[in-house]
Parts: structure tokens; sequence; C-alpha cells
């Protein structure tokens, strides 16, 4: 067993690490901003997984564990099948490797990132009597999982007020939105513009003058049916069908790829409809690009349709941070994200309804920087990582001492 350094706390990380996501990126930004001084962090991952490749290129140690892959999430309410959870306890395995990680490193705290970790990461805390806390990033109830996760963790940080548990003491829980590093999410306009020229290679037009151009409408996603980017492709049939059609060019991205099989055959079954309503012209498929940096920016108004509640779509919040307005559903932590001043809220599962709310802003240029402005402003007071970072790090000071 490593002698610890009395100058610091060493902190085990726990992500299944499947894919990259909003908690993934989340969690990569906070290991770039922890203060080294005071933590050294190590993550438990899967091994030879995307997220452990971007985990290396920070300063964190990977510690390769057969922890739970991601569910594959098909239902608005219930987010796990007794499949998932017969292949959870079937890596209970994984309890004893992250016991002899705990004592070889020394560890001080463990941090989850999600429920399924943060239950055999519980147990493992409990063995080795150090705290533990929990990143709950999301919205839908686990029931009885729920409940017995809150009772092996010493602390829950919520990414919204949405995530909130009913049933746990007040105490044990604490609000920390999540964080974009407002300075470096930034993209130049010579970025801007070139992808611009790549995504319209063959429309000259569009880069000819400022009024010329296109309002362009996002969704900065992973493609999946929960995310109700379907009913974005019939807004913009309905948007066909309004005097604003002749007036403004109004395009559609649909950023991001599928995942899981069901994922596949959403996207294909989304470029059917696309066909079908007869809307190529106004939506383009991008695929997936790797800068949502450069893409936030390009886009004139981002949209959050989910049909599901989301705990804190780290897409409001990256637009807020590039000044862009936003068109979402009133589920989960977007309501608490998106105010009058910076967005509209849309009812989900209506197209008409986002149809009214695209056209409302798309047409006036000026209330959509009017907008922009007061989103950047929401981001610097509540999405700083910097600052939330330091508030994570108040947690653990206090677990610690």
């Amino acid at each position: 067993m490593k002698t610890p350094d009395p100058s610091k706390y060493n902190i085990l990380y726990l992500d299944s690490g499947s894919g990259i996501g909003g908690g993934q990126r989340s969690l990569l930004l906070l290991l770039k901003l922890l203060d080294k001084q005071r933590w050294t962090p190590f993550v438990g991952c899967l091994g030879g997984s995307p997220f452990a490749a971007e985990v290396a290129k920070t300063d964190a140690q990977v510690v390769p564990l057969s922890l739970p892959e991601a569910h594959n999430k098909t239902d608005k309410v219930k987010r796990f099948t007794f499949q998932d959870l017969f292949n959870d306890l079937r890596q209970l395995r994984v309890i004893l490797q992250l016991h002899r990680v705990v004592k070889q490193h020394a560890i001080a705290l463990i941090h989850a990132n999600s429920l399924s970790v943060a239950l055999l990461g519980g147990i493992v805390a409990k063995m080795n009597r150090i705290p533990i806390l929990m990143h709950k990033r999301y919205a839908t109830s686990y029931g009885i999982l729920d409940k017995i996760c809150e009772k092996l963790l010493s602390r829950v940080i919520l990414v919204s007020e949405a995530t909130r548990w009913d049933f746990a003491p007040e105490a044990k829980q604490m609000l920390i939105y999540n964080g974009v590093d407002l300075e470096a999410f930034q993209a130049s306009q010579a970025e801007v513009d070139a992808l611009r020229s790549e995504l319209f290679l063959e429309n000259t037009k569009l880069v000819e003058s400022e009024s010329a151009l296109p309002i362009l409408l996002g969704v900065v996603t992973r493609i999946t049916p929960e995310k109700g980017i379907h009913f974005l492709v019939r807004a913009m049939a309905e948007l066909k069908k309004t005097s604003l059609n002749s007036a403004v060019d109004i395009k559609l991205l649909i950023v991001g790829g599928p995942y899981f099989q069901k994922d596949h055959d959403y996207m294909a079954s989304l470029k059917q409809e696309v066909a079908d309503l007869e809307v190529e012209d106004s939506v383009v498929f991008t695929g997936f690009l790797p800068d949502t940096r450069v893409v936030t920016t390009l886009l004139d108004i981002v949209l959050v349709p989910s049909i599901i509640p989301e705990a804190c779509p780290r897409t409001i919040i990256e637009a807020m941070a590039v000044g862009k307005p936003v068109i979402a559903t009133p589920l989960g932590g977007s309501k608490e994200l998106v105010t009058p001043e910076t967005g509209i809220l849309a009812p989900p599962e209506d197209a008409k309804a986002i149809a009214s709310a695209i056209a409302k802003l798309a047409a006036d240029r000026e209330q959509l920087a009017e907008m922009g402005k007061a989103a950047r402003q929401r981001a610097e007071h509540l999405f700083s990582s910097e600052k939330n970072t330091a508030l994570t790090e108040v947690v653990y000071t206090e677990l610690l001492t």
C-alpha cells in the first residue's frame, strides 16, 4: 500500500465510461480544473474505452475496472430493465477489484459519476470506512435502487433541483450545476466560417453577407428516440406551411451519431421522415462533430426537444456559454436553466408548438441577439466551471475533515 502524502488526498472517481456523454464530459472538465496541490485523482472506468482514452490525456491515473456498462434506456420513465440489473449484479466481482484499488492507492474518498457505480462504490466505501459522494446526473426514478444508494452515500451533488431526492435529508444533498469553461468554450470567427463552408459547400450564397445567412437551428446530441428529434423534423414541415418560409431561410442541423442499435434504427427513421415530409432542403444531418464548441457557436438557436426529463443538459449550458438562445421542453432540469430572457420552453412532443417557438425567434434577429447576451450573462452567473469546481472541492473538504 502506498504511503499517503499528508498534504493531499487521493480521490477515486468511478464511471462506467462505455461512452462519452454529458456526464463524462462534465467529469473530464472537473479533472482538468481540480486543484492538484490538494487532490490526486484516480479514475476507475472500463479499460480501453473511449472515456479511458480521454482520461489518459489529463493528469489523472486510469484504473481499469470491470464496471457495468451504460444502460440502454428505452422508456420515458423506467430507466433500466431487469436484464440491466442482472448484468450489473453479475459484475459484483468488481467490489473486490475496488477494494484492492482503495488499499493500493490509499484512497481517501470515492466520487461516483452514476448510480450503478455508486452502489458498488458505496459497499467498498463502507468496507474501508471512507466517505463516498455521487454526482446525481439523472432526473428520473430508479425506485428502490435510489433508496439503497442513498443509505450508502455520504453526500449527493445535484446537478439541478429536478434531480433532488424527496426522501433524502436536505443536508446530504447539495446543488452544483454543471459547469463550462467560459473562456475556452469560445470559437473564433475563422473556425465558424470554416465549418459553415464545410457544411454548405454547394450553397455559395450562405457566405456572401450576414443578412443572406440562414437562421441555423441545431440539436447537438446523441441520436436516440428520447431526445425527441423527430418532432423537430415535423416542426420544419410545419414551418414550410407558414409565410415565414418565404421570408426567412431556416435550416435545421442534426448534429450527432447513434450509439445503441435502437439509435441506428432511429437515425434511419429520421432520414425517412425527412424524405416523406419533403424537407430535405431544410434539414442537414452532419453526423458526429467532435468540437461542439465550434458547432454551437455556428448555430443561431439551440434546440433541446427531449421527451424525457434530463438532469442538466450540457447542450443548454454550452449554448448559453456562447450566447445562444435555447428552445427546450420544460422537463427535468431544462425548466430551471432556460428563462424567458434566454429562450422558450415548448410543450414536449408538440411539433406545432416547437414550430411556433422557432418562428417567433427566427423572425427577429435583434431579439436573438438580446437573448444571446442574456444567456451569456446567465452562464457567467451559474455555469462557470471554475466556480463549480471550487464548490465541489468544498464538499470534499467537508467530508474529509
